[in-house]
């Protein structure tokens, strides 16, 4: 096979053109790996099915093999070849070869080569601020949203949440939400979230997650404009009812949501949380009676026989009477 393989090496040389597709072909199919760069010359082959060859084998050996020939093909192989490099920078392992290959594509014509060298000189660090200044004036709204990935400096990213492109605007409010910023730092944030719904959609699971300070206040902001949103998160993220953001919420305004985060939950934790809430004079009515019918499965069991009866006793709201009722009816039903 290793003499087979070097026949056709040097067969890409031959001045009949059928042996030398020929040759490209056998090379191909046994994935002969050392005859990446043989194919150097074709680069600059006036038959541009040479050419494509020529970059299609640096695009699979070359990564791995002779990572060298990337930067051959990134100066000499054209726009195609460019493509090819920016395709394969993930896959190269040597950080500084990846850093150098980047900065060869980033005048590229392709405004997506120009993108994928970006993404990655700030993926693996090794951006310099000059670039990061120069990403961030970018008026491509992808190199942009890119720069707020890779900055940490809270005063630049709060200017690019006054940028035109949602998706920049997006990226640094995320980036933002990451650091620990100074209080008129937060307070900006905050105001720049509340006045933009996608942002604010963006922010509160991420606020929520990390069990920021401003949660409440993020949360409660928008009234209960954006409840079956606020709800669903809160589903998603809090699995306890003995969970401390629960009780922060509770403690702002935000504990009409934190009943109706309850509803349907039949654990013990939840039982406690539910008794509280059905005795504080903050949760309406209607949240309360909202409880309450979902607990008719359960009639049956003495605590929540107790807990109807209690609520008989001490409410007034004919609301919750009537549910209470609904409650103690239905056992006695049952039990008779």
């Amino acid at each position: 096979m290793a003499a087979s393989i070097q026949s056709a090496i040097a067969k890409l040389k031959h001045k009949d053109i059928r042996q030398r597709r020929r040759a490209v072909r056998m090379l191909f199919d046994a994935d002969a790996h050392e005859s990446v760069e043989a194919f150097s010359p074709f680069l600059e082959d006036q038959d541009v099915w040479f050419r494509n060859k020529a970059i299609e084998a640096y695009r699979r050996w070359a990564p791995m093999h002779a990572p060298h020939l990337l930067e051959q093909l990134a100066e000499r192989g054209g726009i195609d070849g460019q493509r090819c490099v920016a395709s394969v920078l993930e896959t190269i392992q040597d950080v500084l070869r990846t850093a150098h290959l980047s900065r060869l594509l980033l005048n590229c014509e392709d405004v997506v080569v120009v993108r994928r060298a970006v993404r990655q000189l700030i993926t693996i660090n090794e951006v310099t601020t000059e670039e990061l200044n120069q990403f961030q004036n970018s008026d491509d709204y992808a190199i942009r949203t890119y720069a707020a990935t890779g900055n940490s400096d809270a005063n630049t990213l709060l200017g690019m949440l006054k940028d035109e492109h949602p998706d920049v605007r997006r990226q640094a409010a995320t980036s933002l939400l990451a650091l620990d910023l100074e209080s008129d730092q937060d307070q900006k944030l905050q105001d720049a979230l509340e006045h933009d719904d996608a942002l604010w959609k963006l922010a509160i699971p991420i606020a929520l997650q990390q069990s920021r300070p401003t949660f409440v206040d993020l949360m409660t902001s928008k009234g209960m404009v954006q409840q079956r949103f606020l709800i669903q998160t809160l589903k998603e993220t809090v699995v306890e009812a003995d969970d401390p953001r629960l009780r922060m919420l509770m403690d702002g305004d935000g504990i009409s949501l934190v009943a109706r985060w309850l509803v349907g939950r039949n654990d013990e934790k939840s039982d406690v949380l539910r008794h509280e809430l059905l005795f504080d004079e903050r949760v309406d009515s209607i949240d309360k009676s909202r409880l309450l019918e979902r607990l008719l499965h359960r009639q049956n069991e003495p605590v929540i026989q107790e807990l109807a009866t209690k609520l008989i006793s001490n409410s007034t709201d004919e609301l919750i009477l009537s549910a209470a009722q609904n409650l103690y009816t239905s056992s006695t039903n049952s039990d008779s």
